[in-house]
């Protein structure tokens, strides 16, 4: 890897130096041309950083709301389950008497018919 790099390296050298020694412009010029590249860049970069930064704020605050309307939502979903359980204890309570009368009765019923050991 470290060969690699460094063959990069030369080659970005090497082309670049060929690239100034044969342009058509002076050196002048391609400082100048350079330079406004370098500010067009410097700006992109300002530019990704304001955005970068705008959207880590966004990320932020929507995982913030995001987390009040989570609490929010079990608070009344919890709310309701626990008011469901009340208002239908009594029932639950009935049916459950009700099917330990019934199974009762079919055991008397059940003990009624059973036939004696001969």
């Amino acid at each position: 890897m470290k060969d690699f790099t460094q063959g990069l390296l030369f080659g970005a050298v090497v082309g670049g130096l060929v690239t100034l020694l044969n342009t058509p412009r002076s050196g002048q010029e391609n400082r100048i041309r350079l330079q406004a590249y370098m500010q067009d860049n410097a700006e992109s970069m300002d530019e990704l950083n304001a955005d970068l930064s705008r959207l880590k704020d966004s990320i932020n605050r929507l995982a913030t709301e995001g987390l009040g309307v989570v609490n929010t939502a079990t608070q009344e979903i919890t709310a309701s389950v626990e008011d469901f359980a009340a208002k239908n204890q009594p029932r639950i309570r009935r049916v459950s008497d009700r099917l330990t009368e019934l199974t009762e009765t079919i055991e008397e019923e059940a003990a009624k018919y059973e036939m004696p050991n001969v």
